[in-house]
């Protein structure tokens, strides 16, 4: 299937107040003026593609916008086509959740002032759970209305990533090895993703993989100079990470008063039962919630089951309170597992 016949989103460039030479990418579906707006910030490795990947049905933004949002997502510095000229840094501190919350504040106050508002609903994706919550716990407070974390991250250690992180040389420290960005290919996502899940199990489609994968290769221009070809993607996102896996967190959850959900895949060896938890019960607001979605993995927005999470985070965001302005369906009711 040809995706790019499916990539139908509008693209919106808007200056960096915190970086010279810089425009931020954000896409949307549905950004009319008069609709309450969502944000989307993406995690470590897939920019905004990961949600409005472009194939029937796939694209979670373009979803929220049929519960009648207009639903942005933005690339944070480096990722995506939010790209400056170089990256001004050769060490792994490029584009650490300390710079994406200047990001989201030039998108959201871009967003507040095309639609009048003073606050709005965000969501954030794994290492966007660390990046949207420390905004929303320090100069974001007064501008986020309710909170969507998807496979969050919180503060637990975690074996798996310690090893990929660490230091080979001492294992209690970061990797210095990592420079600013590293590559990503269809070999090494399509390797990582089968990691979780079961052999045999047909929780992924083809056809949506592949529309995400070269969708992304195609947002970065000098993904087709690599061999194989491979977009980059900042590291200081895995400072971040390992800062988190150390059970060292970066953000301060009792600081967080505004309604706040929690979903995560079953499956997810990255954003763990035990760690969200533990973030569920540390959050500062009383009105929250947790679902875990079963046979999903770390990737479950963009597998079989993908609906369900749509679903749950529309109704979520269209609480009331919130002031949604619904005019289309919020998708199937479905239980929580």
């Amino acid at each position: 299937m040809n995706w790019q016949r499916h990539d139908t989103a509008q693209s919106f460039f808007i200056a960096s107040s915190n970086e010279p030479c810089l425009r931020l990418h954000l896409r949307a579906h549905a950004p009319d003026a008069q609709r309450t707006p969502v944000l989307f910030v993406h995690g470590a490795t897939y920019a905004s593609r990961l949600y409005d990947i472009p194939h029937p049905g796939a694209s979670w933004i373009q979803a929220t916008a049929g519960a009648g949002f207009a639903a942005y997502a933005l690339d944070i510095r480096g990722y995506g086509q939010s790209r400056p000229d170089t990256m001004a840094r050769s060490d792994a501190s490029y584009a650490r959740a300390s710079e994406a919350i200047r990001d989201i504040d030039d998108a959201i106050g871009w967003i507040c002032a095309r639609h009048g508002v003073s606050a709005l609903g965000l969501v954030g994706g794994s290492w966007g759970t660390v990046t949207t919550a420390l905004y929303a716990s320090t100069i974001g407070a007064k501008r986020v209305n309710r909170l969507g974390l998807y496979a969050p991250i919180y503060a637990e250690h975690n074996d798996g990533w310690h090893k990929i992180l660490a230091d080979p040389e001492e294992p209690s420290r970061f990797n210095p090895g990592f420079g600013a960005a590293r590559l990503v290919t269809e070999e090494s996502t399509r390797a990582r993703w089968d990691a979780e899940i079961p052999e045999g199990a047909g929780w992924r489609d083809e056809a949506v993989f592949q529309a995400l994968v070269q969708s992304s290769l195609a947002d970065d221009p000098q993904a087709q100079s690599e061999n194989p070809p491979a977009f980059r993607a900042p590291n200081g996102t895995l400072v971040d990470l390992w800062e988190a896996f150390n059970a060292r967190p970066v953000y301060d959850p009792a600081r967080i008063t505004c309604p706040t959900i929690l979903i995560r895949g079953g499956a997810d060896p990255t954003s763990t039962r035990s760690d969200a938890l533990r973030l569920l019960g540390d959050l500062g607001t009383v009105d929250k919630q947790y679902i875990e979605i079963a046979n999903g993995a770390h990737f479950v927005s963009a597998e079989r089951r993908a609906p369900e999470v749509f679903s749950h985070m529309n109704r979520f965001l269209c609480d009331r309170s919130a002031g949604c302005l619904t005019s289309g369906p919020l998708g199937p009711d479905r239980s929580v597992y």
